[in-house]
């Protein structure tokens, strides 16, 4: 739950900032910037963006704490998109 506290917060800093910048039209951008990033690390990190020669050398030579570390990070990235995104998507649905 700390997590998506820390990603909402996230997003409403990001709906401040691109209203600052571009105004209210725009006010979606830097969440859904930050949502895409997060998700990017999140894919990354699991491994489904990879070659699947070179992912399945990485799974078998990689250690339990490695694969927990992994399993850690995807988590928590996924968890800082959720909200980014939500917000993104619920504004640029809502504004005219």
């Amino acid at each position: 739950m700390k997590i998506l506290g820390i990603g909402s917060g996230l997003a409403l800093m990001g709906m401040i900032l691109s209203w600052l910048i571009w105004g209210i039209g725009e006010v979606y951008t830097i969440p859904a910037g930050l949502g895409i990033l997060f998700l990017v690390v999140s894919m990354v990190s699991s491994g489904a963006v990879g070659s699947s020669r070179g992912v399945r050398t990485y799974f078998n030579s990689e250690t339990k704490e490695g694969r927990q570390d992994r399993i850690k990070v995807m988590k928590t990235s996924t968890l800082l998109a959720l909200p980014n995104l939500m917000t993104a998507g619920l504004l640029y649905f809502s504004i005219p």
